[in-house]
């Protein structure tokens, strides 16, 4: 066996006047405090209130994350990105790849007083393996058989290697979950898990509240109660932030962040996302832009580094391949395209696009080159980024028809396979494996049906990956599929993502995830 451990008063007279003022002063004291936007930090020092751009969809972490730490994984993604124990003191892996065992914490209860076990992580992990989700690669796993060799032991074994396994064991849908989670039919009806705070309430999208779990195995939280907002308006997150109805509010645009830097009453943290790169996913089975000379000019047409010290603040660094210079997984070697507007109407010349009738707009066998591009607000930079890319591409003769929908109405939109041009904010290492990138470029992928792109040979250097457990080998094969899938342009990368959110100055010990997660335990009142 080989070991693997990486991986926030008058006269009489007025007496009556005054009590009818009194009275309406209290009536409207008792109105306000019933407000579900009140200050939970100025009336409750031991209650943290965070808005956030989305609401909790579902209480099932297979379907959609909990904000709330409620329930743990095996493995998880530390503050230095490396994937180390969680539930999960240790691991090894087997010679030949195929068998996984877990040696598991001692002493962990759930949020029922069940006790951890290798039985319950068998029965939470086995209906993970079962359930398909929108946002899961968990179902590409070729588990085998999940065993609980004694209390405290777990082996999964695959039916091939599959070397990404222990990245997605970092994530929220293979969170462990106690047996009385779920009801007869299997579905979730209430998370009892093993983290630091326990679940209290739930109004779908809108609101989810945790309590402290007082026999929490590790470091307890240093508040009574969590309250998670989804609040998709960042003005309104702002207004929540400066009235003290949010004591953190999260998935800040540069510009706002700016501006609540150079006011006291705010702290402001940034934190550049591992892996998250905005860019744009091309529909490449529907002309024009099955065409790569279109693709090619369109890349070649876009200012990333305008975007980027314009838009957004100097922030974040403009992208041209998905993994940022520094990460493991980057390739220095890749040849991109630089930003070069003549070049770009050079290709749409030679792709048979012109300006016959002097509009500003090509066009070719009477159809004008327009292309329909849809973003989605929750991401406050994107839908400026967007205005940005229909300046930037009409002046080589693109015309940019751009949609902003919410979150789930575009992705709806884009996955009809109506729209050209879908521009996303996606973490391409959110589980610290490469795999989470590659996935996207297979028919299995939610993408598949935005872009149409899964070549045959891009789907074998895929499995590729995944089946060869030697990380050196396994970097030379995705510096190849990135290569590769950049030589056909499906997507258009323009810059990295810092995630950035800010905080009221009495709160401390908040800290901002690598991968955009909020941990709380640690953060309280002054």
């Amino acid at each position: 066996m080989k070991k693997n451990r990486q991986l926030m008063y008058g006269d009489p007279q007025s007496c009556n006047s005054i009590g009818r003022r009194v009275s309406i002063f209290g009536l409207m004291l008792v109105l306000f405090l019933a407000s579900p936007f009140v200050n939970a930090s100025i009336a409750d020092d031991e209650t943290l209130t965070v808005a956030t751009s989305g609401g909790t969809k579902s209480l099932d972490p297979t379907v959609s994350g909990l904000s709330l730490d409620v329930a743990e994984t095996l493995l998880r993604v530390d503050s230095d990105g490396q994937i180390s124990p969680l539930l999960a003191q240790s691991w090894d892996i087997s010679e030949d790849g195929l068998t996984w065992t877990f040696h598991l914490r001692e002493g962990v209860l759930f949020h029922d007083k069940t006790p951890f076990n290798a039985e319950a992580a068998k029965a939470s992990l086995e209906r993970t393996f079962r359930k398909t989700a929108e946002y899961s690669s968990v179902k590409t796993f070729p588990v085998k058989s999940v065993t609980a060799t004694d209390e405290n032991t777990l082996v999964i074994t695959t039916s091939r290697q599959f070397a990404p396994l222990a990245g997605y064991l970092t994530r929220d849908a293979s969170e462990i979950l106690a047996v009385s989670s779920f009801d007869s039919n299997d579905e979730v009806v209430k998370p009892i898990g093993t983290g630091p705070f326990k679940f209290d309430s739930w109004v779908p999208k809108e609101s989810i509240t945790g309590v402290r779990f007082d026999d929490y195995w590790g470091s307890k939280a240093k508040v009574e109660k969590v309250v998670f907002q989804g609040v998709p308006e960042e003005k309104t997150r702002e207004n929540m932030l400066k009235a003290g109805e949010a004591d953190i509010i999260c998935t800040l645009s540069p510009a706002l962040a700016k501006d609540l830097a150079g006011d006291l009453e705010f702290t402001v943290y940034k934190q550049e996302e591992m892996g998250r790169v905005r860019h744009i996913l091309l529909n490449v089975a529907k002309p024009p832009l099955d065409d790569i000379l279109v693709r090619k000019a369109i890349s070649m047409a876009v200012d990333r580094d305008l975007i980027c010290e314009s838009l957004l603040e100097g922030v974040d660094k403009p992208a041209s391949a998905p993994f940022s210079s520094g990460l493991y997984w980057s390739n220095e070697n890749l040849e991109t395209l630089s930003y070069d507007p003549d070049e770009s109407m050079v290709l749409l010349e030679e792709a048979g696009w012109s300006d016959s009738d002097n509009d500003g707009i090509r066009d070719k066998d009477g159809e004008k080159l327009k292309l329909s591009l849809f973003t989605y607000p929750s991401r406050p930079e994107l839908p400026s980024i967007a205005e940005a890319l229909k300046d930037q591409l009409g002046k080589v003769g693109i015309d940019i028809e751009i949609t902003i929908l919410d979150d789930s109405a575009a992705r709806e939109q884009a996955k009809g396979g109506n729209v050209d041009m879908y521009l996303v904010s996606v973490n391409t290492l959110l589980n610290r494996d490469p795999d989470t990138w590659a996935s996207y470029f297979t028919t299995a992928s939610y993408y598949y049906d935005i872009m149409n792109y899964a070549p045959d040979d891009v789907t074998s250097l895929i499995q590729e990956g995944r089946e060869t457990m030697d990380l050196e080998a396994r970097k030379k094969i995705y510096d190849q599929l990135q290569e590769r899938i950049l030589q056909d342009i499906p997507v258009v990368y323009l810059s990295y993502y810092t995630g950035i959110s800010a905080t009221r100055s009495n709160v401390k010990g908040y800290e901002l995830s690598l991968i955009g997660q909020h941990h709380l335990e640690n953060a309280y009142k002054e």
